[in-house]
């Protein structure tokens, strides 16, 4: 829609208007108000008609005055509500927020009614800019006083546009001619309401795109034709049988760093819409179709009620536009690659300090809008649903804290999950153990770590605890392929018990621990490789069974039991495990029990059977030892030499107690 001719006469009742003392024009709290005011007072009705206005810019510096301008209504469930979001444009392009934005006529004035925080939009654009999207949208906070009445704290951003500092791309001739360059630019939305739009396209798989750039009154049929089969061609390349080919399928028509720095994003604000509306575009003479902007996130960052609790589920399964970008989405997820390149581009962002960025800027923007949001609660109350708010509070700080929150949980759960789907894309090789080390063990499913029950008789899960031994195991091949474990802290090993009836082992019963015996089938367990993630079943050579997590619960003390052993278990991640090598054994927790400032360390190596006392200065330690059965019946005695041999040891818990001096020193170490 274009702007109507503005007579600034007709507008501006008289030249002093124009030079309006500062104090006319007050600055309502911290932040800049503006002030807008419509030819002859008239409400904004509409999203398509212009009314024209003057607007007054008003910060520390004084008050700023454009005279010729249009107003209207933007949105679209969002123009619904009591708190209206507008769009102006002015009669020449304006440096509106400063030389780092954009010079251009169109600006969005946002409402974030239904976003208590006021500032979620800002937060994603934020977001976008750490993940390396070229352009995202300016955020100023404002006060807006319209026609004399303040109406709220609003955020002022950029109209998304082919634009210098907005879609910066080749901006298509107008009117074309027969030796226009038709490849670019364009600006494309896969849109949930494209049904309502001028100029739109479906594609083979029923993807619903609008095209925003050329504009709806100045396209031609032929760049219409050509994006269109452009777009088909790469959905055609996306669903080919060699796809995944770097040079022939889906990845040849994408830019990669925009596709994937979108999607990481748009999974960390877990906004439900991100893949109802997603917006895409293509330069001129350029084969890449780039992902973004990111816009419109005021229902991201777990405040949709109807989606409920965000924090640990993803927008590919849980989000809106299944049916849109989610048709391209799901297939790309099928490409190793891309599953590797959303993993290793979350593991930089983290690194680089994600979690801090996102909280700096939570904490700073709450500091800056505690003035205007109060004001803007007296007459917008905090507490009340308007939309569609999943949670809310009494007070604004309850709010931040929400969010900030939900930014912790969300990099955590993210981190846990493209991890997970990432070794998921990658096969898994043959068992092999390094006797040397402990392993931890956990369900692919829930990633609960095993670990012992309270009274240390049985297997359960747990949430994994650094250094914890009960969740450390001692994996050694037995025979014939298969494999004792055994328990770090109890020297206990784990043991299947299922009952036989008749011919048949009896499934669902848990695990066990039991003194170990390498020679009990009952305590021998293979490991079966699954076709991908580094997984593994684990079965029992006596009763067949594997390991399950039981009805696949993530809650700690659920118990690991022993279920059905067949051609099912890559489709069941209850049956599947992850096997991490954990801790070094040579210390086996022996240092760590000598006293402060000595001379010499105490070791053992399990998978030699030896205990060595080493002199820092390399000489040699004096004295005697003893070593204990846990009940304290002595088994060994000697004088403390290099090296001390306990293969004749049963394996069991035993205690190590020497001399030095007057003390006498003592701990316990496993003989596997």
């Amino acid at each position: 829609m274009k702007l109507p001719s503005i007579i600034s006469a007709a507008i501006i009742a008289s030249a002093a208007s124009l030079t309006a003392a500062a104090q006319d024009y007050p600055q309502r709290s911290d932040i800049p108000t503006v002030y807008i005011e419509t030819e002859n007072g008239r409400a904004i009705t509409s999203k398509e008609t212009y009314l024209n206005a003057t607007l007054r810019y008003v910060d520390a510096d004084g008050v700023t005055l454009y005279d010729a301008l249009g107003i209207r209504g933007r949105g679209n469930s969002t123009w619904g509500l009591a708190k209206k979001p507008y769009r102006i444009k002015f009669d020449k392009k304006q440096e509106f927020l400063g030389p780092d934005h954009a010079k251009a006529k169109s600006w969005t004035l946002l409402a974030n009614y239904s976003d208590k925080s006021l500032m979620r939009n800002a937060l994603a654009a934020c977001l976008g800019k750490f993940a390396g999207q070229p352009f995202t949208a300016a955020a100023q906070f404002v006060d807006l006083v319209l026609n004399g009445r303040y109406v709220g704290n609003y955020q002022i951003s950029d109209q998304i546009e082919v634009r210098p500092k907005r879609v910066d791309i080749y901006e298509q001739e107008d009117p074309m001619t027969d030796d226009s360059n038709i490849t670019g630019g364009y600006l494309l939305e896969i849109d949930g309401f494209a049904d309502s739009e001028p100029v739109k396209f479906t594609t083979s798989r029923g993807v619903k795109i609008t095209v925003k750039s050329p504009d709806d009154d100045i396209i031609d049929p032929r760049q219409l034709n050509y994006i269109h089969n452009y777009i088909q061609s790469f959905e055609n390349a996306l669903f080919s049988s060699d796809f995944t080919n770097p040079e022939t399928g889906y990845r040849s028509y994408v830019d990669e760093n925009t596709l994937i720095s979108w999607y990481v994003a748009s999974e960390m604000t877990a906004n439900p819409d991100a893949f109802w509306s997603t917006y895409i575009y293509k330069d001129r003479d350029d084969p890449k179709i780039y992902w973004g902007p990111m816009w419109d996130y005021d229902i991201a960052f777990n405040n949709c009620q109807r989606q409920g609790d965000m924090t640990r589920r993803t927008v590919l399964k849980d989000g809106f536009g299944a049916d849109l970008t989610g048709v391209w989405i799901r297939r790309m997820w099928e490409d190793p690659w891309f599953v590797n390149a959303v993993n290793e581009k979350w593991k930089s962002m983290v690194e680089a300090g994600l979690e801090d960025h996102l909280i700096a800027f939570i904490d700073d923007t709450e500091a800056t809008l505690k003035s205007s949001q109060a004001l803007d609660g007296r007459i917008w109350p905090i507490y009340r649903r308007v939309y569609d708010e999943y949670m809310l509070f009494n007070t604004y700080s309850a709010t931040v804290d929400f969010l900030r929150q939900f930014v912790r949980n969300r990099i955590s759960y993210l981190s846990e999950t493209f991890e997970k789907e990432a070794l998921g894309a990658v096969p898994t090789p043959p068992f092999a153990v390094e006797e040397d080390y402990y392993y931890r063990i956990h369900n692919v499913n829930t990633m609960k770590c095993a670990d012992l029950t309270t009274d240390q008789s049985a297997l359960c899960g747990n949430t994994y605890t650094d250094g914890t031994q009960s969740q450390q195991w001692s994996i050694l091949p037995a025979a014939d392929g298969y494999y004792t474990i055994t328990n770090r802290a109890t020297g206990k090993a784990i043991a299947d018990k299922a009952p036989l009836t008749g011919d048949k082992y009896t499934r669902s019963d848990q695990l066990t621990l039991a003194e170990p015996d390498a020679a009990d089938p009952r305590q021998q367990w293979q490991m079966i490789a699954m076709p991908t993630g580094g997984a593994y079943a684990i079965a029992n050579r006596a009763t067949g069974l594997a390991w399950n997590n039981s009805g696949g619960s993530s809650d700690d003390g659920n118990p690991f039991i022993s279920w059905d052993n067949d051609s099912d278990n890559p489709n069941k991640p209850n049956r599947q495990w992850r096997i991490i090598r954990d801790e070094l054994k040579e210390s086996a927790g022996i240092d760590a029990m000598l006293p402060d400032g000595n001379d010499y360390i105490v070791t053992y190596s399990p998978s030699a059977a030896c205990l060595r006392f080493i002199a820092a200065d390399g000489t040699s330690v004096e004295g005697t030892f003893a070593i204990l059965t846990a009940a304290g019946t002595t088994v060994m005695t000697g004088a403390v030499t290099e090296t001390i041999d306990v293969s004749p040891l049963a394996p069991g818990i035993y205690i190590l107690a020497w001399h030095e001096g007057s003390r006498n020193i003592s701990c316990k170490f496993v003989k596997i």
